[in-house]
């Protein structure tokens, strides 16, 4: 998976190779062929649903079986891939579609950060049987803490009929996936060290979990002062550091838009400040 190369370029100060040989394939054309690679995988019926091009159904042999899928951020991702990132991303997105996760157990629950997107993607997809209310809390502007069962290859997100088969209330569920994300991330900078220098976080899973712990970014926040900050480009990268509004950091805001359209799995392509609990967008002057 990509790193944040934009990100880490900017704070070293070092100038940026292009990337090579880039795919870029047309909405169309990438289409087409997204559809051809699931109908091969899955033996199913695919097409596009709607008049959204990014939106495609599977159809496994019913209106309870039936699968709507977004391919829109592998294409964004492809547009600054080189042609091999590009079907390489294609062909493990296909497979996970295709893999069928082993049974939930207790000590696999986590907590995911995701965007409004991918939200309004999972409740366009949620039936009755499967709703996933429960799984979701906001957690500013556009972001939302996820109940998720993590496994080798895929990570699921927790419904009732989960949480029913482990035998957990959602808030069981929730405090269970709390410890067990925290104990598996890095420790958030000091807040003295954070005033002398900026912290990447790199090359753990699901950094983005990092946002979840508000508790200790308020402590942070309490002696860092109003201009802290935090990204949170993929769950492989999270910036923290301390930056007033202005010129730089409408820059520095630049970088992380392009630095998401980099990532395979963007989370965000803004940068937030902590307000009253939430993460609000600095870019919308969330100060």
């Amino acid at each position: 998976m990509r790193r944040s190369s934009l990100l880490i370029a900017t704070l070293v100060g070092c100038c940026l190779t292009p990337v090579a040989s880039l795919a870029a394939p047309s909405q169309n054309a990438f289409q087409r062929e997204m559809i051809q690679r699931i109908a091969k995988a899955t033996g199913s019926k695919v097409e596009a649903s709607g008049d959204d091009w990014q939106q495609l159904n599977v159809d496994r042999g019913g209106p309870d079986k039936n699968m709507f899928i977004n391919v829109g951020r592998i294409w964004s991702y492809c547009q600054n891939a080189s042609a091999k990132e590009c079907d390489e991303a294609k062909a493990r997105f296909v497979r996970a579609l295709t893999e069928t996760p082993p049974p939930a157990r207790r000590e696999d629950l986590r907590l995911i950060v995701r965007d409004q997107v991918y939200v309004d993607y999972v409740r366009s997809v949620a039936t009755a049987d499967k709703p996933y209310a429960a799984a979701i809390r906001q957690i500013g502007d556009d972001l939302y803490a996820i109940l998720a069962v993590d496994s080798p290859e895929t990570t699921a997100i927790a419904n009732p009929e989960t949480l029913t088969k482990l035998g957990l209330s959602v808030a069981e569920a929730w405090d269970i996936a709390d410890r067990q994300t925290r104990a598996k991330l890095p420790p958030l900078p000091a807040p003295d060290a954070l005033l002398k220098q900026p912290t990447a976080f790199a090359d753990y899973d699901y950094l983005g979990s990092l946002l979840t712990q508000r508790d200790v970014f308020e402590k942070i926040a309490a002696v860092v002062g109003p201009d802290l900050f935090v990204t949170v480009v993929s769950d492989r990268f999270v910036f923290v550091a301390a930056l007033p509004d202005g010129l730089a950091l409408e820059g520095f805001a630049d970088t992380v838009r392009k630095d998401c359209a980099q990532q395979e799995r963007c989370i965000s392509p803004h940068i937030y400040r902590l307000r009253d609990g939430q993460w609000r967008i600095a870019e919308k002057g969330g100060r």
